[in-house]
């Protein structure tokens, strides 16, 4: 039953982020983590989320800034440690209310769509990646924050993608290294990276005719479900 529902919520989240561009842990992360627990959740969600990274920097690697890439990095690799040692001393519930706190907050950051200019500034990107990381420990959710300091750099979507894979890259191998692998069954974790191709693959040939606000907005809808689920189940 597990497998089942692993299986299905990766398909959706890949197929999501094939359409849309919205992020696959954004959709991913709170559902796995309601499916496996907090800990195996965000273990699973990382390391597809680093098989995605490598799939489409493979592809656009020409195009990344990695010096920005390097900056946002370098505060978010920072805080991982820290991060996951905190965590693993809180109590389930409170772990769980604040993965829910955190990925509602990032649905809110995207959906504000608003230019905060502190951002520009050399802090910026001090900020952002320490909220990343601390958010990839938490939920598997790094991109929120570095996606609104990319958005105030008014990149080519191309730069922007590839610049994003080129920072959560390295970050999710770091975070993986901390948390450790997925502990599931060899099977579940075999399951969930097919599922990561196959809803990628079958989405890809729609993503020019399905409007993207429609796919955003499901998305992101999915995300706060799953946001609010984590809360819920954290209360009771």
């Amino acid at each position: 039953m597990i497998l089942v529902a692993v299986v299905a919520v990766v398909a959706v989240a890949a197929g999501l982020q094939a359409l849309s561009g919205i992020g696959f842990a954004l959709v991913a992360g709170p559902l796995l983590i309601l499916a496996l627990g907090q800990s195996d959740g965000v273990r699973l969600t990382v390391a597809l989320s680093l098989l995605l990274n490598a799939t489409i920097l493979a592809g656009t690697f020409r195009h990344a800034r990695w010096g920005d890439a390097a900056r946002l990095f370098v505060p978010a690799a920072l805080l991982v440690w820290p991060a996951a040692v905190i965590t693993g001393r809180l109590r389930e519930g409170w772990v769980l209310a604040f993965a829910g706190v955190a990925v509602l907050a990032g649905v809110g950051l995207i959906v504000s769509g608003r230019r905060a200019h502190w951002v520009d500034k050399p802090v910026g990107a001090i900020a952002a990646g320490a909220a990343s990381g601390v958010l990839n420990v938490l939920a598997g959710v790094s991109g929120p924050p570095v996606a609104l300091f990319v958005a105030h750099r008014e990149w080519e979507p191309r730069i922007s993608t590839a610049t994003l894979q080129a920072y959560s890259l390295p970050l999710n191998a770091v975070t993986l290294a901390v948390l450790g692998p997925p502990t599931g069954h060899v099977s579940l974790f075999a399951g969930a990276i097919l599922a990561l191709l196959a809803g990628a693959a079958v989405a890809w040939p729609f993503a020019s005719r399905i409007g993207p606000g429609a796919v955003r907005a499901l998305a992101l809808s999915m995300a706060t479900v799953g946001a609010i689920s984590l809360i819920a189940r954290a209360i009771f």
